[in-house]
Order: C-alpha cells, then sequence, then structure tokens
C-alpha cells in the first residue's frame, strides 16, 4: 500500500507541475510583443493627429491641384468651342451660295473650288496663272476678256488670280472663298 501512496504522490506532483508549466506558457504567450514595439505598437494622441494633419495637408494639395488641372481644361475647351464655332461657320459659308451685287469695273476673285454663277448684268472671264474659269454648263474653259453667259455655272479650280470683271447691273451668286476688288 505504501508503493500506492508512494506511485500517487509522484502522480500528483507530476500533474501539478504540468499544469504549472502549462500556465506559465500560457500566459507568456499571452503577454505578446513588448509594448511600443512593432509587434504592439503604441501611439498617443498628437501622433495620430500628427498623421491626420499630414495626410489632410496631402489630400488638399492634390485637389488644389486637380482644381487648377480642370480649370485649364474647361479654358481650353472653351477655345476649342470657339474654334468649332468658325470652324462651323465657314462651313456654312462655303456650302451655301451667296449673293454678291458687282459695281462696272469691279473684279471679283474667286477661291480653289469656288462655284459662280452671273444672274444678270455683263461680265467678262479674267484668265489666272495656271488657266481660267471652267464653264461647266456649256463644257469649255473661259478664255480672258469672253463674255460670261446668265446662268452658267463657273467654277474656279485653283486660286491663282482667276474671276470675274463686272459691267453694269451685276448680281452673282457665289459659293466658296472669293475677294471682291
Amino acid at each position: 500500500m505504501k508503493r500506492n501512496v508512494k506511485k500517487l504522490r509522484i502522480a500528483a506532483v507530476s500533474i501539478i507541475v504540468i499544469i504549472v508549466a502549462a500556465s506559465l506558457f500560457v500566459l507568456g504567450m499571452a503577454d505578446g510583443a513588448e509594448p511600443g514595439s512593432e509587434g504592439d505598437p503604441i501611439v498617443t494622441l498628437s501622433f495620430v493627429e500628427k498623421k491626420i494633419e499630414q495626410i489632410k495637408f496631402y489630400m488638399d494639395s492634390n485637389l488644389d491641384y486637380s482644381r487648377a488641372e480642370i480649370d485649364d481644361m474647361v479654358l481650353e475647351l472653351e477655345k476649342m468651342d470657339e474654334i468649332i464655332n468658325d470652324l462651323k461657320e465657314k462651313v456654312e459659308n462655303a456650302l451655301t451660295f451667296k449673293v454678291v451685287e458687282m459695281k462696272k469695273g469691279q473684279i471679283l476673285l474667286s477661291g480653289e473650288g469656288a462655284e459662280i454663277i452671273v444672274r444678270s448684268g455683263k461680265t467678262t472671264a479674267i484668265y489666272g496663272k495656271n488657266g481660267g474659269l471652267s464653264d461647266i454648263t456649256s463644257a469649255k474653259d473661259l478664255k480672258d476678256g469672253e463674255a460670261i453667259v446668265l446662268n452658267h455655272m463657273l467654277i474656279s479650280s485653283r486660286d491663282d488670280g482667276r474671276g470675274i470683271k463686272a459691267g453694269d447691273g451685276v448680281f452673282i451668286l457665289i459659293k466658296g472663298s472669293y475677294i471682291v476688288k
């Protein structure tokens, strides 16, 4: 029986040692990293406020930069709108016939691709450096000083000084660029 009591005591002491060792191990693990280290950082309110101010400054500076970029883009868009409107006006002018009244002796120099129809009056053709006006109604090129027939469609293939010279009471329709002198 003494042996049983002795074995019982040894077993009890062994269990107690194991429990104490396990408890110390668990407490050591629960304690974790040392406060203030990378594993367990401690921050103060002043540190947090400083970081918040840095982030706020960064965001404000980016916002100011973005606003400036947006303002620049708005100005650029306004310029582009003006250019587009000018081009629209030029296209509309190029695609529609304009009525032009010419006085005796005036000269109309047509631009490249201009279309001319003499509606009334007496006019003569002006020859350019590379040729004259094309009378597409009668399928011929007009020579310098040649009389232009009323209501014939004339086309100027180049901007080289070709055009028409007005006599009395001249009204023309013209589509495209031209200069009256």
